[in-house]
């Protein structure tokens, strides 16, 4: 039976909400290697990629491969059992998963597996121009800044500065980073870019924010925009979201 330990309960609940709001129903690899998801949502217009190494896990018993097919939606319900100290203990039996938090008491359930067909994905290769990184507080303002006005997230990037630019049938706003204020933590621009996305998306994903310190965004002209929530021991969540073309 493989087991895996990790030392932050809250921080797989965050991950695991952000992943269940893009698909219901996904396969979770456990290798010897660590623990992979890739996926799209039904629409495909998103894309998640997770890869979290054995390294990040406190303990990690797993000897040959195994794929875990689970209901995202039953799976979060379960993982806001977590308390602030929990830490997350997961182990693969037959045809089950159990979920088990040990803090100041061991509490466990038991999910079945399901049986689904899994779509084998590619990875991506796009050619950003412009990358920017930012804290994952700074990215969870800025939402929080022009949701009351947008149905898009238009993001500019020109070399000196990262604008967001929030439209809606409510109004606009708009949102200037830059290095200098602090606001960027790196910039890298080959060329100008400038693309719009679906505000809802990005609104999804924001709660994996929580379970990192930065996010880094990449982006061409017209073309879809890759998401990097960056783990502790090099894990690492990515959404990939298609450009909105009016």
């Amino acid at each position: 039976m493989s087991k895996v330990l990790f030392s932050d309960a809250r921080a797989w609940r965050y991950l695991m909400t952000a992943i269940g709001k893009i698909i219901e129903e996904g396969t979770l690899r456990f290798t010897s290697e660590g623990v992979t998801l890739r996926a799209m949502d039904p629409s495909h217009i998103i894309m998640v990629d997770l890869n979290m190494p054995k390294t990040i896990f406190e303990e990690y018993n797993v000897t040959k491969e195994e794929k875990v097919s689970i209901n995202f939606n039953d799976f979060i319900k379960i993982l806001r059992r977590a308390t602030k100290n929990d830490k997350l203990g997961l182990e693969l039996r037959e045809e089950k998963i159990a979920v088990v938090f040990l803090g100041a008491s061991e509490r466990t359930f038991v999910l079945p597996t399901l049986s689904i067909s899994e779509e084998k994905l590619p990875e991506p290769r796009i050619q950003f121009k412009a990358s920017v990184r930012i804290t994952s507080a700074t990215f969870r303002d800025m939402l929080k800044d022009i949701e009351p006005v947008a149905e898009t997230i238009k993001l500019v990037c020109d070399g000196e500065a990262l604008k967001v630019i929030g439209k809606g049938s409510r109004g606009e706003a708009e949102i200037v980073l830059t290095e200098e204020s602090g606001a960027l933590i790196d910039l890298s621009v080959e060329e100008k870019a400038e693309a719009s996305y679906s505000i809802e998306y990005f609104k999804n994903i924001a709660p994996a924010s929580q379970a990192s310190d930065t996010v880094t965004i990449r982006f061409s002209t017209n073309m879809p925009c890759r998401l990097d929530f960056e783990l502790a021991g090099e894990g690492r969540l990515t959404f990939y979201i298609a450009p909105r073309v009016d």
